[in-house]
């Protein structure tokens, strides 16, 4: 990360200025992968970065909006089997929900455990108890798939700011040869193993 962020300075530090004042392509390639290459002429590049930025963005928002949408059905699956009040709980209150039938079983293995922290008050704010088995697994089902949804998007986000600073520091690549070498990064998806990637190359 730290030879990334000063490739990238090195890039608008020695960058040449414009009679019109326009924005360095490294820059154009921070705020949107693909801007920088389109402006140094080379389009086919551009698409490749701007295909993985709408990708990206695509599973973020798919991801998420899936996530949310699972998270209150799995509340009213809830609900209606295991007789819950679902205002103000927490992520924790519905893992617990879903490993055990009701709030006296969670509570008694705590208890032999000396796990007094955990214990949830025996009231019917947090008291649950499901009318069968089968229906606490399919809950714990749809939960779990929230929670993938939900670490997609997150990895979705993290991936998304790795194609920003690829992108421009391909853009360096581009305007000029690194420590008397060629620095090559070029995105690519493997359709075998479903993948997408970036390979990096240095010459000497």
């Amino acid at each position: 990360m730290i030879l990334i962020i000063l490739l990238i300075c090195a890039g608008l530090c020695n960058g040449q200025v414009k009679e019109k004042r326009e924005l360095d392509p490294v820059i154009k390639s921070i705020l949107l992968p693909g801007w920088g290459q389109k402006a140094l002429g080379r389009k086919k590049r551009a698409r490749v970065y701007n295909y993985f930025e709408s990708g990206l963005i695509l599973t973020i928002v798919g991801s998420s909006t899936f996530s949310n949408i699972t998270i209150k059905n799995y509340i009213a699956f809830a609900s209606e089997h295991a007789a819950i009040s679902s205002s103000e709980k927490n992520h924790k209150y519905w893992v617990d929900i879903g490993n055990y039938d009701s709030i006296t079983d969670y509570n008694d293995e705590h208890l032999r455990n000396r796990e007094m922290d955990d214990l949830y008050p025996d009231d019917k704010k947090w008291s649950w108890d499901w009318d069968t088995d089968a229906n606490r697994k399919a809950f714990e089902k749809k939960r779990i798939s929230s929670d993938q949804l939900k670490l997609a998007a997150t990895f979705g986000i993290g991936a998304l700011m790795v194609n920003h600073i690829v992108s421009a520091i391909d853009v360096l690549y581009l305007k000029r040869v690194i420590a008397d070498g060629k620095l090559s990064i070029k995105a690519y998806q493997d359709f075998e193993i479903r993948s997408l990637g970036y390979a990096l190359t240095l010459e000497f």
